[in-house]
């Protein structure tokens, strides 16, 4: 009668198929495509590369431009010269920082180095409610607390 392997090689068999699914997968996905090709096009360029600040550092700076916009419209500020020239400029470069650290925030994802380190197991987030959803009477809880 043949032994049976031990189940600690079974388990490693097991996590090693797994593994080996989710490489395929993420080497399949669109953003792992796009790592790829951004990758490749950075190596073309050689050592120039130009990184974006983070979305609330432009996302400030969009805010300071648009106070600055504001603040020379301002009857009295008409004084200063070229005041009329630095308006529209700073309106024009302020939107464009505030819409470029909008989508970079989107685009940053959940995941990241940002707020709140959700567990993962084998690539996916644990999550530690009710797998049906929430109950009913937990539904009304939360609508008469406000939330």
């Amino acid at each position: 009668m043949p032994s049976s392997p031990p189940p600690d090689r079974f388990q490693r068999e097991i996590d090693d198929i797994i593994r080996l699914a989710e490489r395929r997968l993420e080497h399949q996905s669109f953003s792992y495509r796009m790592k790829r090709s951004t990758r490749r096009l950075s190596n073309a360029f050689g050592g120039f590369s130009v990184r974006l600040p983070a979305a609330e550092t432009m996302g400030g700076w969009g805010l300071a431009l648009l106070l600055i916009s504001w603040l020379l419209t301002l009857p009295i500020v008409n004084l200063i010269p070229f005041s009329r020239l630095l308006q529209p400029l700073a309106l024009m470069v302020g939107i464009l920082l505030l819409t470029v650290a909008l989508i970079a925030s989107l685009m940053r994802g959940r995941g990241g180095g940002g707020g709140g380190g959700n567990k993962m197991w084998r690539g996916e987030s644990i999550r530690y409610g009710s797998p049906y959803g929430q109950s009913f009477l937990s539904r009304l809880r939360r609508m008469f607390r406000g939330r």
